[in-house]
């Protein structure tokens, strides 16, 4: 093309083609060169592309083309730069249309997140190399030009990097629960324990909970009173070391005792079973 004249045949119709005003079409390059750009930078930017490409596809003799960029650059003249092509703007072989389609995606996401504020010119140039390799993708006959705007293309979009993708908003916890296990007959915390303890006061410390609920059961292997007093010290152990572990901010800690009641496993009496020794933690916002 310009910068590179590829192709045997753009070479043979060129001097041709300087001669063809007269033509039904081409005028417009004539009409949209030498205006002073009065939008932004990007604006200023495209409108010289767009220049460009309708100059290559007039010295091809492709009128009809280098009316439509001609007129790209006149909007974008004007400060109307006008979209990258539409997929449905021009008749593509289908095997070409899914790298297209994602070369717009592409384009698009980085020109709405603001790529034609921060570099210009690499915008520009992104939009024009994907607006040639269209035009020339639906010629489908000169694979080195469609070559040249794809590596221009791709080349300003390097330039651009990658779109920056809009966080994610995190989903509003309101509720948390975590359950700690005991060895049999004690009270006293495992470091099993201990590090579920940790993600317990880290998740009321991100909800910014107002309220936890600690609820301490215990197996059936001995009396029943007995097992009550041991599930209100487990539960007394989880909360003091839930409040040292979430410091100053630590919400109001309501505690249970259920002694050999609500096992999580139903047994006979005098039964031991690890899964019923535990203190569980409900955490509120």
């Amino acid at each position: 093309m310009f910068t590179r004249m590829i192709g045997a045949t753009k070479l043979a119709v060129a001097g041709a083609a300087l001669l063809g005003l007269s033509a039904c079409a081409g005028f417009q390059l004539e009409n949209a060169k030498g205006l002073s750009p009065s939008g932004d930078a990007f604006s200023a930017a495209l409108y010289k592309e767009y220049i460009l490409l309708s100059e290559m596809e007039f010295a091809e003799g492709d009128y009809a083309d280098s009316d439509v960029f001609a007129a790209r650059a006149v909007a974008s003249a004007n400060g109307n730069p006008p979209a990258p092509e539409e997929l449905s703007a021009r008749n593509l072989p289908g095997a070409a249309q899914g790298e297209l389609a994602e070369a717009r995606r592409m384009l698009t996401e980085a020109l709405a997140a603001g790529a034609g504020a921060a570099n210009p010119e690499a915008a520009a140039m992104a939009q024009g190399g994907f607006d040639c390799w269209m035009q020339e993708q639906e010629e489908n006959f000169q694979p080195k030009d469609i070559m040249w705007c794809k590596d221009r293309f791709k080349a300003a979009m390097a330039k651009l990097g990658p779109a920056p993708k809009p966080a994610a908003a995190k989903p509003s916890i309101t509720f948390a629960n975590f359950t700690v296990y005991f060895d049999f007959d004690k009270s006293s915390l495992t470091p099993e324990t201990q590090s579920t303890l940790i993600d317990a006061a880290n998740a009321a410390d991100d909800m910014g909970a107002t309220k936890v609920d600690v609820s301490g059961y215990a197996d059936r292997s001995g009396p029943a009173s007995y097992n009550m007093a041991l599930s209100q010290r487990r539960a007394e152990s989880v909360a003091k070391e839930l409040t040292t572990l979430i410091g100053a901010n630590a919400p109001a800690m309501t505690l249970h005792a259920f002694g050999e009641t609500q096992n999580k496993v139903v047994t006979p009496d005098g039964v031991k079973e690890a899964k019923n020794r535990r203190v569980k933690i409900e955490i509120r916002k």
